[in-house]
C-alpha cells in the first residue's frame, strides 16, 4: 500500500510521543504508514507551536443564506418526522434553492436538530448497539460481575443517545473517558500489532473481503500474553494520564 498523506488527531499525538521517546522520524513514518514529509511537517509544527492540531483552513462559502437557514429550521420544527429529502424539496419550492440533502443535515446539526432517516438505513450508533453491545459486550460484562465497568471511548457512535439509553436500561456502568486522552485505550496497541502481522505475513489484499479474511486469520494467532499484558497495563495508563493532566503518555 502507498504511504498515506494525512494523520488523524490520535495518530499525530502518537507520532509526537514516539519522536519524543527517541524514535527517528523515518521509523515513526514507517510505523504509521505515512510519508516522511508528513512526520517532518508535524514535528516542525509541534516544535514551533506546541500543538499537533492542523491549522484551520477557510472553508467553502455557505450554499445557503441566513434566511434560508431559518426556513430550514422552521420546516424541521413544523414536522419533526420530515426527512432531509422532504425538507430539501420544500425549500426548493419556497425559495428556488437547490442544495443537497447533506447540506440540509449540516444546517439541522447546527440547530441541534436532526432529520428522520429512511427506514433500513442504520446509523453507526444503532449498529454499535445492535451488533456489538447487545450480543457481545453486555453479556460479557454481566459475566464479569456487578463491579465491572464497560470501557469504550468518545467515538461519536459510542456516545450516541441510543447507546447511552441502552446502557442505562441494561444497568451497565461505563468508564468515564477524558476527551483528550486516546492513549488510555489498550486496543490501539492491539490494532498496531495486528496491522504489523498482516503486513509482514501477507501480500497486499485484493479487496475488502480478502483483507477481512487476513485479519481474522492473524487475530487467531495472537498469543494470550499480549491480551494479558495490555489488560494489566490499564492501571498504569490511568495513573500516567492523571499525572500528565490528560496529556501524552508513553503508551
Amino acid at each position: 500500500m502507498p504511504p498515506r498523506r494525512k494523520l488523524n488527531e490520535f495518530e499525530r499525538g502518537r507520532a509526537v510521543a514516539l519522536f519524543q521517546d527517541g524514535v527517528p522520524k523515518r521509523e515513526v513514518a514507517r510505523r504509521l504508514h505515512v510519508s516522511i514529509s508528513v512526520i517532518v511537517r508535524l514535528i516542525q509544527r509541534f516544535t514551533a507551536t506546541g500543538r499537533v492540531q492542523e491549522r484551520r483552513r477557510p472553508g467553502r462559502p455557505k450554499k445557503t443564506t441566513p434566511r434560508e437557514d431559518r426556513l430550514i429550521e422552521r420546516l424541521a420544527l413544523q414536522t419533526r418526522t420530515a426527512s432531509s429529502s422532504i425538507i430539501r424539496r420544500q425549500l426548493r419550492v419556497a425559495t428556488n434553492t437547490n442544495i443537497s440533502q447533506q447540506t440540509i443535515r449540516n444546517r439541522l446539526h447546527g440547530f441541534n436538530l436532526r432529520s428522520r432517516r429512511p427506514a433500513g438505513n442504520l446509523t453507526p450508533g444503532l449498529r454499535y448497539r445492535d451488533e456489538i453491545l447487545r450480543p457481545l459486550a453486555v453479556h460479557t460484562r454481566q459475566q464479569m460481575g456487578p463491579k465491572a465497568d464497560y470501557q469504550d471511548d468518545n467515538a461519536r457512535p459510542h456516545r450516541a443517545r441510543v447507546v447511552n439509553d441502552f446502557l442505562q436500561q441494561s444497568g451497565v456502568n461505563r468508564m468515564e473517558w477524558p476527551a483528550c486522552s486516546p492513549n488510555l485505550n489498550p486496543i490501539e496497541n492491539l490494532w498496531d500489532e495486528l496491522d504489523r502481522k498482516v503486513r509482514s505475513n501477507h501480500p497486499p489484499p485484493r479487496d475488502v473481503q480478502h483483507l477481512y479474511q487476513m485479519l481474522q486469520a492473524e487475530w487467531q494467532t495472537l498469543p494470550q500474553r499480549i491480551f494479558t499484558t495490555l489488560v494489566n497495563s490499564m492501571r498504569t495508563r490511568c495513573v500516567e494520564c492523571q499525572n500528565s493532566q490528560g496529556g501524552y503518555t508513553h503508551y
